[in-house]
This record gives structure tokens, C-alpha cells and sequence, in this order.
């Protein structure tokens, strides 16, 4: 049987990774230009923190791309819902739900934030947390109706008599 549902959903990287080259050299340019003017002043101690600066900025475009490599997959298929999380670091987790009893619970904090679960019995586990609430939202309504057509589609073993 073909999965009834195959998402995957990965963190959202709004600035282009072939771009950090340029704003971290374009920063360091201006640093250095700055830098000169500071060391003619005689004000060089400045010039060793200038350049940690561009340091920690690269870092930080780099810690921003590798935190980026993580990313959920969701599989329903065989009478089972599968969610699989595989962190930045490779490392792999594995959630499986029976899908009659599964629901998607959407929590609104009072801070305009949403929570996505997908909840099964004594089970509550949260689906894209690094997804902007309206997407949460969306992935929301769609496993939602994903389940619905499921669920109508197959008879509950709960209705045998």
C-alpha cells in the first residue's frame, strides 16, 4: 500500500547560504577601513575586537546553517503513523502511532505562539517546533484531514462485533 501521507518539514533558512561569503566580507572591509582609521588614531586596542567580531559573526552563520540540517518526516502508511526527528547532528528519533487513535491537538499561547502535538493515548508529541505558527497551523489542518479521510476509509476494529 503507498503512504496516504509523506511530509517532511525543515527549519526555515530565510538567507541564502552562497551569500554569507559576501556580508562576512563586506563586514570585515568595513572593519578593517574602520580599524585603520582607529590604529592612525592611536587607538589599536580596538582592532583585536573588531576582528572577533567578524569572527563570531561567521560562527554564527555557520551554528544558523548546521542547526538548519535537522528536519521531521512524517509517514502514515500500513495502518501506522510514523514520526521520525533527526537532529542537526544526524541523530535519529523515532515516534509511531496507531492512526484510529491519534489527534492533532493546536495549543495558542496568550502570546499569539502555536503549539502543534500529535497526542495517542498517554502519548503527546510536538511536531515542527521550528515552524512559524501559521505553518504549524497548516501542517495542523492537513494531518488532521489526512487522518479524517484515513480513518473514514477504514473500518474501526472498535466496530467488530
Amino acid at each position: 500500500m503507498p503512504p496516504v501521507l509523506d511530509l517532511t518539514l525543515t527549519p526555515n533558512r530565510s538567507f541564502d547560504r552562497r551569500h554569507m561569503p559576501w556580508v562576512v566580507g563586506g563586514v570585515g572591509l568595513l572593519f578593517f577601513l574602520g580599524g585603520l582609521r582607529f590604529l592612525a588614531l592611536g587607538a589599536w586596542p580596538i582592532l583585536p575586537f573588531m576582528a572577533l567580531d567578524v569572527g563570531l559573526l561567521w560562527w554564527a552563520f555557520r551554528a544558523s546553517y548546521a542547526s538548519g540540517k535537522g528536519h521531521e518526516r512524517l509517514l502514515l502508511a500500513d495502518d501506522h503513523l510514523e514520526l521520525l526527528r533527526v537532529s542537526a547532528q544526524g541523530a535519529e528519533r523515532r515516534f509511531g502511532f496507531e492512526p484510529y487513535w491519534t489527534r492533532v491537538h493546536l495549543e495558542e499561547t496568550a502570546l499569539g505562539d502555536v503549539k502543534l502535538w500529535l497526542a495517542a493515548r498517554e502519548r503527546r508529541v510536538s511536531v515542527g517546533r521550528f515552524l512559524s505558527p501559521r505553518e504549524r497551523r497548516e501542517v495542523g489542518a492537513l494531518i488532521t484531514a489526512v487522518l479524517a479521510d484515513y480513518r473514514a476509509g477504514n473500518p474501526s476494529t472498535s466496530s467488530i462485533v
